[in-house]
């Protein structure tokens, strides 16, 4: 059985909990749990406030957890928050002016819960550094890795070694999710967009650290109390390692990047002298005339000279278009296929479209996000929309001079993502898959794409697809000037290693279902970005996928600000198993607000979830 994600509630657990604490300190789980420390009538918290207290301790500066301190923050006499939380603290409204912008072609790739507005903090404390408080001592120990911020604060009360360590760990040797730990491996050469588990090695260095201190008792920020640490390090420690062998072992970034550099990243966290497995390349060969490669885009041939274009992702693509029109390759380029919404898919598409006069083709998936790109926060987006799309659905063919086409819905690199048979009569078939696969494997090492592992979507829905293909087609991606296929072996083992990278994630974290541990996307609103004046009303959406295999009631809570004013409450939402519901939003923009991005929160409640201040929404507001 799953252990809740707010276990708090239970008087059982309550108990246990104050039976192995110091005299002094309080500690109650909840949604984040609250930490009181009390001595000479002076009281210090941590995590959530409940109580008044005079000094404040913040071990990072997640959103949900500063809102949770917040009110007893602002009243305190001394707030002390980490150096690397400077920024996200005390600068919050700018972070979220310049989001606007820097939301499109993002590729930053970090969990974007920034608190909502700055905080006061009296002190920013680093590696090292003791903060004495009411005779105790405090060392603060820097424990990067689920955030780039955190630290542990590590003290002695009553004889027994305490440690106070955030979101670094919790109960039962697992962490809260696996996308927070998306980030750059410079010695690697990886960019943070590649980076699936980045800092994972820096969260094995930090446990190690935590361990060789031997606290008695570790006191998280979520969850129950951790009474056995070290058993607990050493389960986190060997699931991060499996689950990052696996990875490894099946990526397209073989193909790309190289075993070095591979080798490189799965030390850091498998060890200095750990074997690092990649699967062999499969079969690949020279594309055929009829394909030409131009960057990552392909133009189709016909034998009439007609063209066809999947992908235009810049200016250098666009031009060699332009060029195979003047050199006579082409007479007219009749339509694009939008394989995915990454801009080095995308950005070029809307001016091409205008001048050679032809329609762009998507998924509904893919559609919504070229002609609506301000209403999605997700990797690559461009900023400019697509003026019309023709939306093909999942499995539709049409014919194209002399090529059969039929469309996918094929979420692979990313949700958002198509793929496009094509067929004719001198070739075996050829399915344009986008970004999906390279020869080295799978394409899933950014996990802001929402990657899914269900039988219903994702790439256990894409490897069936693949296995579904006529007999003898191949693969195209969109980076590759190749043609490229898997054997039925091949297939087998990239599935068979998926299945036990979901399995080893749903060990490693404490969801009742391993998607809502890699789909930060999971509970977002519609659209992400909105503009208005003073005095208008907008509607908004919240978009909740249930991945749970049972039907969820959902309850959300709108965080009212004095520009944002909600207007009612959001009714609760009923969703069945393996499904997604829409609640509507009405907000109010008042008078106050003044012009510039104002943020709107909501928080979540259903059975064994509580999550407050989790999903944001920005409006700008004219002056």
């Amino acid at each position: 059985m799953r252990t809740s994600l707010t276990l708090g509630l239970l008087a059982a657990a309550s108990c246990l909990g104050r039976a192995q604490l110091p005299e002094g300190i309080t500690f109650e789980e909840g949604p984040i749990n609250s930490v009181l420390i009390t001595r000479e009538d002076e009281q210090l918290a941590l995590y959530r406030g409940q109580n008044p207290a005079r000094t404040v301790l913040l071990t990072h500066a997640r959103r949900d957890l500063v809102e949770s301190l917040r009110a007893v923050a602002e009243v305190a006499d001394l707030v002390i928050a980490p150096e690397k939380s400077r920024q996200a603290l005390t600068r919050a409204e700018e972070f979220w002016e310049g989001f606007w912008g820097r939301r499109f072609n993002y590729y930053a790739q970090q969990v974007n819960k920034v608190p909502r507005k700055s905080l006061k903090v009296d002190r920013f404390v680093k590696e090292g550094e003791t903060i004495s408080w009411q005779g105790l001592e405090f060392q603060v120990m820097e424990t990067e890795g689920y955030t780039r911020d955190a630290v542990c604060y590590l003290t002695q009360i009553g004889g027994k070694r305490v440690a106070f360590t955030g979101d670094l760990l919790w109960q039962g040797g697992r962490v809260f999710d696996l996308y927070s730990f998306q980030e750059a491996i410079p010695e690697a050469r990886i960019g943070g967009y590649h980076g699936y588990g980045g800092r994972l090695g820096q969260w094995v260095a930090s446990l190690q650290k935590l361990a060789a201190w031997q606290p008695d008792v570790v006191i998280p920020a979520r969850g129950p109390l951790i009474e056995d640490p070290s058993a607990d390090i050493s389960k986190a420690l060997a699931r991060s390692r499996r689950i990052y062998s696996n990875y490894l072992s099946t990526s397209a970034l073989h193909w790309y990047f190289g075993k070095e550099r591979l080798t490189a990243a799965g030390r850091r966290v498998l060890g200095a002298e750990a074997p690092v497995e990649l699967m062999p390349f499969a079969e690949h060969v020279e594309l055929p005339p009829w394909c030409r490669h131009m960057g990552t885009t392909k133009l189709l041939v016909s034998r009439d000279g007609h063209g066809f274009v999947l992908d235009v992702g810049g200016n250098g693509p666009h031009e060699m278009l332009r060029q195979a029109l003047r050199d006579g390759l082409v007479k007219k380029i009749e339509g694009i296929w939008v394989t995915h919404l990454h801009n080095d898919h995308t950005k070029n598409v809307p001016a091409a479209a205008r001048e050679f006069g032809c329609p762009v083709y998507a998924v509904a998936q893919v559609a919504d996000g070229l002609r609506n790109p301000g209403a999605w926060f997700l990797p690559g987006i461009i900023p400019e929309p697509v003026d019309r799309v023709v939306v093909k659905k999942d499995g539709e063919a049409w014919k194209w001079r002399d090529f059969k086409l039929t469309s996918h819905f094929f979420p692979g690199q990313m949700y958002n993502h198509g793929g496009l048979l094509v067929e004719r009569s001198d070739h075996k078939p050829v399915f344009f898959i986008g970004d999906s696969f390279s020869p080295s494997g799978i394409d899933d090492y950014c996990l802001m794409n929402r990657n899914l592992m269900r039988e219903d979507t994702g790439y256990f829905l894409c490897l069936h697809k693949v296995r579904r293909l006529p007999p003898g087609s191949w693969l195209v991606n969109q980076h590759i000037p190749h043609l490229f296929r898997f054997t039925r072996k091949e297939l087998d083992y990239l599935e068979e290693r998926y299945r036990l990278r979901a399995s080893t994630i749903s060990e490693l974290t404490p969801w009742d279902d391993v998607n809502y541990a890699i789909d930060e996307e999971w509970a977002w609103f519609y659209p992400y970005g909105s503009e208005a004046n003073p005095g208008q009303q907008l509607e908004l959406e919240i978009r909740l996928w249930n991945h749970s295999k049972k039907e969820r009631t959902f309850r959300l809570k709108l965080q009212e600000n004095s520009a944002l004013r909600p207007l009612g409450e959001v009714p609760a939402l009923t969703i069945a198993a393996r499904s997604t519901g829409t609640a509507k939003v009405s907000l109010l923009v008042t008078d106050e607000a003044g012009p510039g991005v104002h943020v709107i929160t909501a928080g979540l409640r259903s059975e064994g979830i509580v999550l407050d201040d989790w999903i944001e929404a920005l409006v700008k507001v004219s002056e």
